[in-house]
């Protein structure tokens, strides 16, 4: 009689033992079901939580005494400019671009000038020309920019401001009706030099400025005129210009070290003017609680199926007490050891096919309430945004002041010093984790893979346990196991 044969005669006649081999097999199954389904389900929400999120990193000039090409120019009225010799240049941003990994691109800089239009008027009176200029910021890309991403503007007609366009602008759909304005239509703006610039898209104002809220004439939401960077060199022919900063997206924080380390090693780039910071903080905050869930699961699956085998061990040990006889029958007809083991290693997997593949349904459900109990709900989303808010003050002498730093602005300048005109926007990084935080449990489902890993890890603490159980007996020989049955 062959091994399979003996095995499906001793689980059919021993009904009793084999239904509680079973159910022991299910509860067992089902819990490393579980565990394994909500590891795996922890492990893909951390995978799309940093494709949406990514991290970012910052490329900026180095406004200090490091930076060799770092300039000042004091004026007789006590005015202050600052600037660098060496700025963030759109070639440089390209060549960043082009590394893999990195998503996107948020490059802007922002300069008074002084448009051949009718503008909207501020509430604050500044001297000079300075009540008739607005501010053209140049950008990188209008869609990757901050006003478009924060929803503050939506373009509505026309097309993005690219890295490719040459004198194209972008201005509101308020400025447009007031001077009868159409997409295709050109109007000049001047500052150092004259440039006539392309209108190529209107965009909508969907934050408006407050009512009661002091704004001069150049930072009025309606006056704001989006250009590309060709459009900046032409308006200051004989001055060094770049961007204030780059700030680059990448697909996955867990890169963002490399990625960063291969851009610092990248000798095209002059790390005396330029300095460069990094900022995945939102992702960590936000996925801290998916990785204390999986890294408690492991350890949850790991201690089941010790205990399990354990359990499953001291069983099989007791029940291979009561078959003494049988074994020593077995052996003295010349049946070996190891067929001996085959067969009460076929016994039990006959029952444990049936049981893991029944944990299909029970681990399904458990997992679903083990990770409600598990998991912890994120922090709160009002908290993940680092951002510090940043307030210019205008002061009587159109002084703008910023902490402790003063830079003064003449009726003259050229360039004007960034302004915190997004204060009120939240980085849409911030926005995506505080919808994130939001999420108080994730979806558990057991898939093909998952009934794999059961079955690969189900078998295993099988074999372990039956020939754990199976070694005292089979280390007597057949006169010893009939003398002790006698």
């Amino acid at each position: 009689m062959g091994t399979i044969k003996r095995a499906f005669l001793y689980v059919t006649r021993k009904k009793g033992k084999s239904i509680l081999l079973f159910f022991v097999l299910l509860i067992m199954a089902t819990f490393v079901l579980s565990g394994i389904s909500i590891e795996r389900a922890a492990r893909l929400e951390q995978k799309k939580l940093r494709q949406t999120m990514g991290g970012t990193f910052e490329l900026l000039p180095e406004f200090s005494e490091n930076n060799p090409y770092f300039k000042t120019i004091n004026d007789d009225e006590g005015g202050v400019t600052l600037y660098t010799e060496r700025p963030l240049t759109q070639e440089m941003i390209d060549l960043i671009l082009q590394m893999d990994g990195i998503k996107s691109c948020d490059a802007d800089t922002q300069s008074n000038v002084w448009p051949n239009l009718e503008i909207f008027k501020g509430n604050v009176p500044l001297k000079g020309e300075l009540n008739n200029s607005v501010y053209a910021r140049t950008v990188y890309s209008s869609e990757t920019n901050t006003f478009f991403t924060s929803q503050k503007l939506q373009l509505i007609e026309g097309k993005h401001i690219t890295n490719a366009e040459k004198h194209s602008a972008i201005i509101s759909k308020e400025l447009a009706d007031k001077n009868g304005l159409k997409i295709g239509d050109t109007f000049s703006i001047t500052a150092d030099c004259k440039v006539e610039i392309k209108i190529i898209g209107f965009y909508e104002i969907l934050k408006p400025d407050s009512t009661f809220e002091n704004v001069p004439t150049y930072e009025k939401i309606e006056n704001q005129i989006f250009v590309d960077y060709y459009t900046l060199q032409e308006l200051f022919r004989d001055t060094p210009v770049g961007y204030v900063s780059a700030k680059f997206l990448v697909d996955d924080p867990s890169n963002l070290e490399r990625i960063v380390k291969e851009i610092r090693e990248n000798s095209e780039i002059d790390w005396q003017a330029f300095t460069l910071t990094t900022d995945n903080t939102e992702y960590q905050e936000a996925a801290a609680p998916l990785e204390k869930l999986q890294s408690l699961v492991t350890s949850i699956i790991l201690v089941i199926a010790l205990v399990s085998g354990i359990i499953l061990a001291l069983i099989l040990t007791m029940w291979g007490r009561s078959r003494i006889h049988e074994t020593g029958v077995f052996l003295s007809l010349g049946i070996g050891k190891c067929k001996i083991i085959s067969q009460y290693l076929a016994e039990v997997f006959m029952i444990a096919v049936i049981a893991l593949g029944l944990s299909f349904f029970t681990g399904n459900a458990a997992a679903n309430q083990l990770a409600d109990k598990l998991i912890e709900s994120p922090p709160s989303g009002e908290n993940l945004s680092n951002d510090k808010n940043v307030v210019w003050d205008i002061k009587d002498d159109y002084s703008l002041s910023l902490d402790d730093v003063q830079v003064t602005m003449k009726d003259d300048s050229e360039i004007s010093t960034p302004q915190n005109d997004e204060q009120d926007i939240m980085p849409p990084e911030a926005e995506v984790s505080a919808d994130i935080a939001k999420t108080e449990q994730i979806h558990i489902s057991v898939d093909i893979l998952d009934m794999l890993k059961l079955y690969l890890i189900g078998f295993a603490i099988i074999t372990v346990s039956v020939i754990l159980s199976s070694g005292t007996v089979m280390r007597l020989k057949p006169r010893e196991i009939l003398s002790k049955m006698s």
